[in-house]
Formats: C-alpha cells, structure tokens, sequence
C-alpha cells in the first residue's frame, strides 16, 4: 500500500471516529432527556452499570467528582429508582451503590431497539474482523485514558499558576 494511500485511510478513520464521537454525543443527550437525567448523572449511573457494586468513593474516582457532587448524585439517581445504596455484604461499615433491579426494563425503550439493530449489525462481522475492532477500540480508550490524565495534569497546572498569581 502507498503513503499515500495509508494517510488518506487514517483520514477516512480519523474522521469516522470523530463523526462517531458526535452521534454518540447526541444519542447519550436524547436518552438522558428522556430519562430525565443530566449528562453528568447519566455517565454516573452508566459508571456503576458497567463496574458493578462501587463505592461512592470509587465512582468519584471514576467520575472526575467531589464527595459532595457524587452524594447529589446518587441522592438523584436513588430518588429516581435507577440506583440503590447496600451494605458491602464483606465489611458491615462500606456502602456500595449497585442499579437497581429495574434498570433494564427502565431503559429498555431507549436501549431495547438500539441492541436489536446492533446486534444485527454485528452477525455480519467475521470473528477475525469483530476481533479487530476489538483491539481498535481497547487502544483507543487506553490513548484516551493517557491522554485525559495528561490533560487533567496541565489543568492543575493552569489552575495552580493563576493562583500564584
């Protein structure tokens, strides 16, 4: 394959993903305005999906939030249905959050049709292609990964020499 031909690939992916990034942008703002949540309640509520029982400790770890913002958080999604506090059944003093036993009828309307349609789209991938996208996305997220903590980094930064200021 030519250079050239290789750069304008890594174009037509570059700007896959970003338009991707864009529609996934989207449809995460139209679930939530149906659920009637906030973005960031959403990602939480998302957070504790995907990592199971966490501490609200760990989820504002994972977050990017203060203990305070994460207890409205859950307080919300609580009150909302979408999440419950229960002791750690290995030490009495811990409380973990875990969805509630509901969420997946809560979110099917929203979910249901979008799995349905993906999961078709997925039967016409090889093991060997989905195998690749596999690898694609798990490098990415860890780029991402880096790449945010490097730009929480020079935000302290920042934060920190206007404050010397």
């Amino acid at each position: 394959m030519s250079r050239q031909k290789r750069e304008e690939l890594e174009a037509e992916l570059g700007r896959e993903v970003r338009g991707w990034q864009v529609e996934q942008d989207l449809f995460d703002d139209v679930v939530a305005m149906l659920a009637g949540l906030n973005r960031t309640d959403m990602r939480c509520l998302d957070l504790v999906a995907q990592q199971g029982p966490i501490t609200a400790g760990e989820l504002a770890t994972a977050a990017r939030l203060t203990s305070g913002a994460i207890t409205a958080v859950v307080d919300r999604l609580e009150e909302r249905g979408l999440v419950r506090r229960v002791r750690d059944t290995t030490d009495r003093r811990r409380v973990l959050v875990e969805v509630s036993a509901n969420l997946d009828e809560l979110s099917a309307p929203a979910f249901g049709p979008f799995l349905d349609d993906a999961r078709r789209g997925l039967a016409t991938y090889s093991d060997q292609e989905l195998a690749v996208v596999i690898r694609f996305l798990q490098d990415s997220r860890a780029l991402l990964v880096r790449h945010t903590a490097r730009l929480h980094e020079l935000l302290a930064a920042q934060e920190g020499e206007r404050g010397a200021s």
